[in-house]
């Protein structure tokens, strides 16, 4: 009797389970907004992969898949070595890419820089021309180092603020190594 009532209570839990997996099957299916969901995924996805195509590998890429045939041109019937052995065979070539792309973020950094000082200059000289005053080279002197200045400070309010929230964050870990979290 107790081996019936036990087989009993399976079926009917595994009836139940079945009906609940079948009705939110249906209700995943007959809302719109899963189905809405789905779709916008689909159609991210279908633009993330045509994006990809125009665009073409990225120069990374492009760079190993040069050391790989590189490697079997020169190394032939040879194992290809790991991704990790080629960087190590190439670290001149990476370090002078590294340095080639930092001399070039350094010379955008000043060309917005050079931007921002006409920028403001003009808007200087727009305010005076406006209240028909004409400034001496001694006065537009005077701005210059004035301008210098506040950019200088400007700089240093950064690279406070930086240290500012590393220390915050260092604080923080402390606190969850110390609290175990």
């Amino acid at each position: 009797m107790k081996m019936s009532n036990a087989r009993n209570s399976s079926l009917i839990f595994g009836s139940v389970v079945c009906i609940t997996l079948f009705s939110a099957a249906a209700v995943r299916a007959d809302n719109p907004s899963w189905e809405e969901q789905q779709a916008r995924n689909r159609e991210m996805t279908r633009q993330a992969l045509q994006q990809q195509a125009q665009q073409g590998p990225s120069p990374q890429v492009l760079q190993g898949q040069r050391w790989e045939q590189e490697w079997r041109q020169q190394h032939p019937n040879e194992p290809m070595p790991s991704f990790g052995a080629l960087e190590k065979m190439h670290r001149g070539e990476i370090m002078q890419n590294m340095n080639a792309g930092f001399a070039r973020m350094r010379q955008n950094r000043q060309a917005e820089l050079q931007r921002n000082y006409l920028m403001a200059k003009q808007r200087q000289e727009s305010i005076l021309a406006g209240q028909h005053i004409t400034w001496t080279s001694a006065q537009w002197a005077n701005w210059n180092q004035q301008y210098d200045q506040e950019q200088h400070q400007r700089a240093n309010d950064y690279l406070e603020g930086v240290r500012q929230a590393g220390e915050m964050e260092r604080r923080e870990q402390e606190r969850k190594l110390m609290f175990g979290q």
